[in-house]
């Protein structure tokens, strides 16, 4: 497979195969039948893009964040044996496959979504935490940009936030808004947090100002009002418009999980 659309489609050819396997057997029959591809780039595939069919499509089960939890378990533990296993230049394939299954699942995992009512409990946002870590490191390893490594420091500091880390919480949800703030001055946007600021550099802000809230920082609700703020004022403007509202409807939702 030469490129992400020939994984994406093989992957969509094989779903109702391995959907009748995760009805019938169960999420360890689905990770046997991955694992019995006839090649390393159709597992790797498979894996990647598990998510699509566990996550975004529907099917009969019970446990749908748990049959989740194994395949990228499953995942982790294959596409590190196999980086270890190869060439430092094949190793990179498959540590970047790595990089994007370990950051999806501790997104997807997080309950921080509009409208995504499914119940965590404690050992969710543990593993989430552990998946999030691990995909910082790996991120830092295949020299990403600021943008990506705003993202998985975001995951390793919303787990440390659901966990009760706060100070793990606020050194994470720091480090994300300075990459941030690096991508934005890259791209020539503004850094500073106001309705000129880009997307990451205001929903990193306020996750920030979440975590100092949780942390019992003083500074924390006044960076927290000034990100909502900065958003409310995006509300206005068409083309940011939605994205603003998602991140209020965000920022929101995780505030009413903070006493």
């Amino acid at each position: 497979m030469d490129s992400i659309a020939d994984e994406r489609a093989y992957f969509s050819q094989r779903w109702p195969e391995l959907r009748t396997v995760l009805e019938e057997s169960g999420p360890a029959g689905l990770v046997a039948t991955i694992l019995a591809s006839d090649s390393d780039a159709e597992r790797a595939a498979l894996f990647r893009f598990a998510r699509q069919g566990l996550v975004l499509d529907e099917w009969e089960g019970k446990g749908r964040l748990d049959a989740y939890l194994t395949v990228t378990n499953a995942g982790r533990e294959w596409l590190s044996e196999r980086a270890e296993a190869v060439t430092p230049e094949e190793r990179k394939s498959y540590l970047a496959v790595l990089a994007e299954l370990t950051f999806n699942f501790a997104a997807d995992i997080a309950d921080c979504w509009p409208g995504d009512d499914e119940p965590r409990d404690q050992r969710h946002f543990q593993l989430g935490m552990e998946v999030a870590e691990q995909s910082v490191g790996l991120r830092e390893e295949l020299g990403k940009p600021d943008s990506s490594k705003h993202l998985g420091w975001w995951a390793f500091g919303y787990h440390q936030l659901r966990l009760g880390h706060t100070d793990g919480a606020v050194d994470g949800m720091e480090r994300s808004l300075e990459h941030a703030r690096r991508a934005a001055r890259e791209a020539g946007e503004h850094d500073e947090i106001s309705s000129q600021a880009p997307f990451p550099v205001l929903i990193g802000a306020g996750y920030l100002g979440l975590a100092r809230i949780a942390d019992g920082e003083p500074s924390g609700p006044d960076l927290y009002g000034e990100a909502i703020a900065a958003f409310r004022a995006q509300l206005t403007d068409e083309e940011r418009r939605d994205d603003a509202q998602f991140g209020i409807d965000q920022l929101e939702r995780v505030r009413a999980f903070i006493s």
